[in-house]
C-alpha cells in the first residue's frame, strides 16, 4: 500500500520523491513474497516445478498488462501524432516482452523527465526488471534444491544455502549499482543487474523467516514503525539529481521495507492500523492493476489538458482507481484463478441465462462505473480543456495582411537594450513575427517531426566529424577557412557550442580567405573549470583532458577571437551534490579564461538559444496549433545570462544575446520559422535553422566588432 500511494502520487504531482522510494518497497515486497512462495513450493515437493510456476506468474501478470498496453497504444493512436504513436507502439512490444527497461536505457531516457513526451507505459521498465529477475531465480533455487536432494538434507540447510547464495547475488549487484550510479547513471537506474539486490533484499528475507517469526512481540511495533519512518525519510532526502541514485541512497527505502516486513513475519505487530485497516488492505489487493493504469491515465490526460491544477488531480485519481478496480475485478482475478472447470461453468451459467455476478463484483462494477464517470466528468468541466493561447503579438510588429513590418530597434530581454538590427537580423525578425502570427503548421516542416523524434542527433546543427568523444579534435578536421586569414576564430563550450560551430564554420568557408575557425567543442563538456555532470559518461570521461587541449591550443596558437558557448542549464558538479549558482557559475567559467586570456585580442560569450519548449513535446497530440509551441527564455535563462553579460564585461569582452535570432522583440520564440524547425530540442539549434539564420548571425558578429 506505501508502495502503490508513494508511486501514484508521485506520477501525479511530478514529485520525484514517491517515484524513487515506491519502486524499490514493490522491489523488496515482491522479492519476499515470490521467494517465500518458491521456498515453499520446494519444501513440499522437494523441487520447484518450472512449468507451474510461470504458467502462475503469467496468468498474474500477463493479460492484465496485455490489457492496459493494448488499450493505451490504440488511445495514443486517437490522442497523439502518428511519429508519437508509433513510439508508444515500440514501447508496447518491448514492455509486452519484459525488455522495456533496456529500451529505456538505450534511448537515454530520463525517467523524470517532461510529461508531455514521456511514453504512457513508461513505467513498465520496474515489471521488466521484476520478470526478468524472476527468469534466473527460480532457476538457482531449483540447482539448490538438487544439491539439498543429493546430500539428503533438510529444509533448514535449504534456507542456509539459498540465504547465503542470495547474499552474495546482494553484494555483487550493489557493489554493481554502485558502480554504475557513479559513471552512467541513466543506465544504472534502469538496469537489471543494478537492481537485483533490492529484488534479492526480500528474496534473502524470506530464507529467514524462521529466525525472524521469533522476534518477540514487543520489539515487533519498533521495527515495523522504523522502517516506515526509513521510507518517510527517504521522502524527504532522496530528490531528482541526487548523487547516488539508485545506489547507495536507495538503502534507507529498502532497509525500510526489510524492516516492516521482518515485523510482520510469524503475526503482525500490535498497533499498526495503518498498514491493517480495510482501505489500506483493498488499496493493496488493486495495487497491480493501479499500477499498470495510473501512469498511462496521467500522461495521456497531461496531453489534453494545461496544467496540473484540481480538475486534473480529481480526473486523474477518479480515472485511474476506477479502471483498477475494474481490472481487479474483471481480469486479473478471474484470469489468475481460471481453470477449465471455471470457465466451462462461467459458459454454461451464461448460455442457461443463470450467469450473475457476485455481490462483491456488482459492487465493484458500481464503485468503476461511477468513479470512470466522476473522471470524465470534472474532465468536462475543466475551465482549461478548450482553451487555446492567442497568437502572440509584439509591441513592434503590426500586421496586415502579409506584409510584416519589425521595428529595427531591438530590445530582446533587457539584457542588451536597444540592439540596432541591420538589414539582414530584420529581415529575421520579419519572418519570426509571421510565424508567431501562424494559426497552422507549415506541411511539411523542416526537419520533419518524425525525423526528429527518430534521428535527433543527427539533425541538431553541428561540424560532422567533430563531434567524437575524445582528448582532441582530430588532426585538421576541425579548421576551416584560409590558413593565411587575418582573423582567425576559436569556439570552446559544450554541445552548443558544437552547435554554432556549423554557421561559423560556413562563415569562415565563405568569407574569400578573410576568416579561418576552428573548433574545440564537446557535447557534455562544459567549459568551466570545476567538471559539470552529464549523463554521457563517454563525453565526460574526456572532457578534463578536451577542456586542457583546448586551452593549450589557444596558448599556442594565439587566434584573435576566441568565442565560449554553453547551455544555460543547471550546473551540478560532478561526484557531488553541489549546483553553482549563476554567479558561481561564470566565477568557474572565468577561471578557464584567466588561462589563455593573455593569448587572445577578443573574448565574446556567445548565448545559446533560449531555452525554452520542445517542439517533439508539445507538437505531439493531434489537437495541437503553432501557439503550443511558443516559447519564451525561462527565468534561470535569464539569470545565467545576465551573470555571463557581467562576465564579459569583467574580462573586458562581449557577451552576445542570442534571441533575436529566435524570438522577437517581446522574447516571444517560435518554434519554427517559414517552415524552418528552430531547435532539435529546448537548446540545440537545428542544422536547418543554422543555415536560415546564418546571415543575421554574421551581421551581428560583424556589428558588434568581432569579424
Amino acid at each position: 500500500m506505501v508502495a502503490v500511494l508513494s508511486v501514484f502520487a508521485f506520477h501525479l504531482t511530478g514529485s520525484p520523491r514517491g517515484g524513487f522510494v515506491g519502486v524499490d518497497v514493490f522491489f523488496v515486497i515482491s522479492g519476499f513474497l515470490i521467494t517465500g512462495n518458491l521456498l515453499r513450493t520446494a519444501s513440499k515437493h522437494g523441487n520447484i516445478s518450472f512449468s507451474r510456476f510461470y504458467w502462475n506468474r503469467i496468468r498474474r501478470i500477463v493479460p492484465a498488462a496485455t490489457l492496459v498496453l493494448i488499450l493505451t497504444w490504440i488511445v495514443s493512436m486517437l490522442v497523439f501524432q502518428p511519429f508519437r504513436a508509433h513510439q508508444v507502439g515500440i514501447d508496447a512490444f518491448f514492455a509486452f516482452i519484459f525488455m522495456s527497461n533496456w529500451r529505456f536505457a538505450m534511448e537515454k531516457t530520463d525517467y523524470f523527465g517532461a510529461y508531455d513526451a514521456i511514453s504512457p507505459i513508461q513505467h513498465y521498465w520496474s515489471l521488466s526488471v521484476e520478470e526478468q529477475f524472476y527468469f534466473v531465480w527460480p532457476a538457482l533455487i531449483f540447482v539448490i534444491s538438487l544439491v539439498v536432494l543429493r546430500k539428503a538434507a533438510g529444509d533448514s540447510f535449504r534456507m542456509r544455502l539459498t540465504g547465503t547464495v542470495m547474499a552474495l547475488v546482494i553484494a555483487t549487484s550493489f557493489a554493481w549499482a554502485v558502480y554504475m550510479t557513479k559513471n552512467a547513471e541513466t543506465w544504472a537506474y534502469f538496469d537489471t543487474f543494478s537492481r537485483v539486490w533490492e529484488l534479492g533484499t526480500g528474496a534473502l528475507l524470506a530464507t529467514a523467516v524462521g529466525p525472524l517469526a521469533r522476534i518477540p512481540a514487543a520489539r515487533k511495533p519498533l521495527l515495523s514503525w522504523a522502517g516506515l519512518g526509513l521510507i518517510a525519510v527517504s521522502f524527504g532526502v532522496i530528490a531528482e539529481g541526487s548523487v547516488g541514485l539508485p545506489a547507495p541512497w536507495m538503502l534507507l527505502p529498502v532497509a525500510g521495507s526489510a524492516l516492516v516486513i521482518a515485523a510482520g513475519v510469524g503475526g503482525e505487530p500490535k498497533g499498526q492500523s495503518f498498514l491493517r485497516n480495510p482501505v489500506s488492505v483493498y488499496i493493496g489487493n488493486i495495487s497491480y492493476s493501479l499500477y499498470l493504469v495510473h501512469w498511462p491515465v496521467i500522461v495521456i490526460l497531461g496531453s489534453l489538458v494545461t496544467g496540473r491544477d484540481a480538475y486534473f488531480m480529481v480526473t486523474a485519481v477518479a480515472i485511474s482507481f476506477g479502471l483498477a478496480i475494474a481490472s481487479y475485478h474483471f481480469v486479473e482475478n478471474p484470469l489468475r484463478r481460471f481453470t477449465r472447470d471455471t470457465w466451462a461453468t462461467t459458459i454454461d451459467g451464461f448460455s442457461r441465462g443463470r450467469g450473475r455476478l457476485s455481490p462483491s463484483n456488482r459492487n465493484a462494477a458500481v464503485a468503476a462505473l461511477t468513479l470512470v464517470t466522476l473522471g470524465l466528468a470534472t474532465y468536462a468541466a475543466n475551465p482549461n480543456l478548450f482553451y487555446r493561447p492567442a497568437p502572440p503579438q509584439s509591441k513592434n510588429t503590426s500586421v496586415a495582411g502579409s506584409a510584416v513590418t519589425t521595428a529595427t530597434n531591438m530590445p530582446s530581454t533587457g539584457l542588451t537594450p536597444q540592439l540596432k538590427l541591420g538589414p539582414k537580423g530584420t529581415s529575421l525578425q520579419q519572418d519570426i513575427s509571421a510565424a508567431l502570427t501562424s494559426s497552422t503548421w507549415p506541411n511539411p516542416l523542416d526537419p520533419t517531426i518524425d525525423a526528429l523524434g527518430t534521428n535527433h542527433g543527427e539533425l541538431v546543427a553541428g561540424v560532422p566529424g567533430c563531434g567524437a568523444p575524445t582528448p582532441e579534435p582530430g588532426p585538421g578536421e576541425c579548421t576551416f577557412g584560409s590558413p593565411t586569414a587575418p582573423l582567425r576564430v576559436v569556439i570552446v563550450g559544450n554541445s552548443v557550442a558544437a552547435g554554432y560551430a556549423g554557421p561559423l564554420s560556413d562563415m569562415a568557408l565563405n568569407s574569400g580567405g578573410a576568416i579561418q575557425f576552428h573548433t574545440e567543442a564537446l557535447s557534455a563538456c562544459n567549459f568551466s573549470e570545476q567538471l559539470i555532470t552529464s549523463a554521457d559518461k563517454n563525453y565526460l570521461s574526456v572532457c578534463p583532458a578536451r577542456k586542457q587541449h583546448a586551452v593549450d591550443f589557444i596558448n599556442s596558437t594565439k587566434p584573435d577571437v576566441v568565442i565560449v558557448s554553453n547551455t544555460y542549464a543547471t550546473k551540478k558538479v560532478e561526484g557531488t551534490d553541489q549546483t553553482l549558482s549563476p554567479t558561481e557559475w561564470t566565477q568557474s567559467v572565468r577561471a578557464l579564461i584567466d588561462k589563455f586570456r593573455p593569448s587572445t585580442k577578443k573574448i565574446v560569450l556567445l548565448a545559446p538559444p533560449p531555452g525554452d519548449v520542445t517542439i517533439v513535446d508539445c507538437y505531439g497530440k493531434r489537437s495541437s496549433t503553432p501557439q503550443d509551441c511558443v516559447g519564451e527564455p525561462s527565468a534561470f535563462w535569464s539569470e545565467m545570462a545576465a551573470a555571463e553579460q557581467e562576465l564579459a564585461q569583467a574580462v573586458g569582452g562581449t557577451w552576445i544575446d542570442s534571441t533575436p535570432w529566435f524570438c522577437n522583440s517581446d522574447a516571444q520564440c517560435p518554434s519554427f520559422v517559414g517552415s524552418t524547425v528552430t531547435k532539435a530540442d529546448s537548446a540545440h539549434m537545428t542544422r536547418a535553422y543554422g543555415d536560415k539564420a546564418i546571415a543575421a548571425m554574421r551581421e551581428t558578429f560583424t556589428s558588434q566588432g568581432i569579424f
